[in-house]
């Protein structure tokens, strides 16, 4: 993956094409992202929203637990399950 620029307050927007070390990174200058989850995502759920909008299926404060991502980005992450009516679609964003 190409080395990204680091901003603090700056805002990215990735797809599914990141690691979580610069993720951390981006965290820690105190920039933030916003990235599809990878499919294969292991985690654990440690506090979840009850009343969410419409379409917000589950809004819930995750850390990582595969050894590698979590020591590479120690701390919570938020996990944000989306519905799409106009594609029919779920969406998971961290």
């Amino acid at each position: 993956m190409k080395e990204i620029p680091i901003e603090t307050g700056s805002y990215y927007i990735f797809d599914r094409a990141y690691n979580y070390f610069q993720l951390y990174r981006i965290h820690c200058t105190g920039g933030f992202f916003v990235v599809r989850a990878k499919k294969n995502l292991k985690y654990k759920v440690v506090k979840w929203k009850r009343r969410m909008p419409k379409n917000v299926l589950s809004d819930s404060m995750i850390e990582l637990t595969m050894y590698k991502s979590h020591k590479d980005y120690p701390e919570q992450l938020r996990r944000i399950e989306y519905h799409d009516d106009e594609q029919n679609r779920d969406f998971v964003f961290i």
